[in-house]
């Protein structure tokens, strides 16, 4: 099919078992029709019953739905490990194009927008990220390519520019340096994406008022720069870093993230930390028309079953990961209240088990109002031997 040929998800659904079209279509319904959609849903199938072939179909289902409604539609596969997202990105890829990966930072997205076949271009795109490498502002130098876009990014603001290209050479070397910068170009990059960066940098009076200072101290290149020098500068770079990657999210414009194994990143969905901040911009992006990304965790083990104690305690907290885990799919509004809610109707639930028989109607009604609650947000399939066939929910 020709990029404008309206996508037809037929061909995309037509080899799903029943039980993995079943979970699409209520997928779907819980992201885009009901009357209370969410827009966080964990499918936690249990292990081999095809959990990428229901993201597939998905996929199809939602960019069947966003075709005529969105200019550019963005889909997102996170994944722990860069080999394993090389190689499901192109499972998922319904649409049999070349898929994008960036395995590189954040701060790079532009020149992945850029360029005869950059995003930008397509009307579907398919990109994979790993946490890893994506969202890392650790390192508040970053990448020696990181800094030569940062120099061309705000050369024209700060002049002379050679304080500005002294202070981000950092600890590369002469020759290094300067052929990064020789070899980076603005051209084909987006403005509005230059432009944003550049006002955000504007408008921040304590990044701006300090950037300035230093490239004045930095007006001469030397081979050793005294350590609170070096010190300052490192931080203006990590600030300059971490602005740029904030532009770059909306640049990105999600419509559907995928998130495979999600419990070995799980501080992306909750942490206070630069890089969980990145992350949770991304899901909870919404275009200048109001369409809103939606993420979808996959995962059939997604919190520890059991917390031990003593010598042979695991690490980790099983009861607070379901927490956790639950006031995320509910939303960063009211995720919190409706976890803790459930929390108590758990605790009751349990209770009620103590107090059987006596307890039995009350039990009875507590467990269907969890489970309904759960089903908002959350679907598992699991092989039941004694059925037909072996796919009961």
């Amino acid at each position: 099919m020709s990029e404008t040929d309206r996508y037809d998800a037929s061909a995309a659904l037509k080899p799903l078992k029943s039980f993995q079209r079943r979970t699409v279509d209520y997928v779907f319904r819980r992201f885009y029709e009901d009357e209370n959609t969410t827009r966080q849903f964990l499918v936690a199938d249990e292990v081999g019953l095809g959990k990428t072939m229901v993201a597939r179909g998905l996929i199809a289902r939602a960019i069947e739905r966003l075709w005529d409604t969105v200019d550019r539609i963005d889909v997102l596969y996170i994944c722990s490990n860069q080999a394993i997202a090389a190689q499901n990105i192109n499972r998922l890829n319904v649409m049999g194009r070349q898929a994008f990966s960036l395995p590189t930072r954040m701060t790079l997205l532009p020149l992945q927008l850029s360029g005869e076949h950059g995003l930008s271009r397509n009307k579907v795109n398919f990109i994979s990220l790993t946490p890893g490498t994506t969202f890392d502002l650790r390192s508040s130098t970053g990448v020696m390519q990181e800094r030569a876009l940062l120099f061309h990014l705000l050369r024209k603001d700060i002049q002379p520019s050679t304080g500005l290209r002294n202070l981000l050479q950092v600890y590369a070397g002469p020759e290094g340096w300067a052929n990064s910068v020789r070899s980076m170009s603005l051209e084909g990059i987006d403005t509005d994406l230059i432009n944003n960066f550049r006002a955000a940098v504007a408008a921040n009076n304590e990044v701006m008022t300090e950037l300035t200072d230093l490239c004045g101290q930095f007006r001469r290149r030397r081979k050793h720069y005294p350590d609170e020098m070096a010190s300052r500068r490192n931080v203006v770079i990590g600030q300059l870093r971490s602005m740029l990657s904030h532009i770059c999210v909306d640049a990105l414009e999600p419509d559907l993230i995928i998130m495979d194994e999600f419990q070995r990143f799980n501080e992306l969905l909750h942490g206070d930390h630069d890089a969980a901040m990145l992350a949770q911009e991304l899901f909870n992006y919404t275009d200048r028309d109001g369409n809103e990304a939606r993420t979808l965790l996959l995962s059939a083990t997604p919190y520890r079953m059991l917390t031990l104690s003593g010598d042979d305690a695991e690490e980790g907290d099983h009861y607070k990961e379901v927490q956790e885990t639950l006031g995320f799919l509910f939303g960063r509004a009211k995720g919190k209240q409706i976890a803790a809610d459930l929390a108590r109707e758990m605790t009751g639930f349990r209770n009620d088990l103590f107090g059987l028989p006596d307890s039995r109607n009350q039990a009875f009604g507590r467990k269907e109002g969890i489970e309904a609650r759960l089903r908002e947000v959350i679907s598992r399939t699991e092989r039941v031997n004694n059925t037909k066939d072996r796919d009961s929910m």
